[in-house]
């Protein structure tokens, strides 16, 4: 009889630590809260979830426009340069020329950090990363 409750004691004892590491090994797989899913481990959350290399997918920018100052959004990094305010138009290749305000995550539609790693050899954004979701990207060149 006690043997038979040491054993059942035993055999919750080790149902339990397995039960443990099996939650330790299944929480960084469950979908978060948004859900999304989540493989990076918690303490490398800096981790690139999505990303995208050279201009052509380069993010959405919003710029000022040197006629009017207002705001110009191109969504596309090879579409014309449009202004809404003044209706002045601007080619893809003067990009370099116009202030740059900010980059626009293509995922999440968050604001992106972005600079140049060879400022004295390229006039525009070199790479962008969105600290809300983790797309990063990349100006391709060589």
């Amino acid at each position: 009889m006690a043997g038979d409750r040491r054993l059942s004691e035993l055999a919750h004892a080790v149902y339990g630590g397995l039960r443990s590491v099996g939650r330790a090994v299944v929480r960084p797989l469950v979908a978060e809260p948004d859900g999304a899913m989540s493989l990076a481990i918690p303490e490398a959350q800096t981790t690139t979830v999505e990303g995208d290399i050279g201009w052509g997918a380069r993010p959405p920018a919003l710029l000022a426009c040197p006629n009017c100052g207002g705001e110009v959004y191109q969504e596309r990094s090879l579409d014309v340069i449009r202004c809404s305010t003044c209706r002045s138009d601007f080619a893809p290749e003067e990009f370099p020329a116009l202030d740059l305000l900010a980059l626009e995550c293509p995922v999440c539609g968050g604001g992106m950090t972005y600079g140049r790693r060879h400022p004295e050899q390229f006039d525009v954004p070199e790479w962008a990363s969105c600290e809300h979701c983790q797309y990063h990207w990349e100006f391709e060149h060589f």
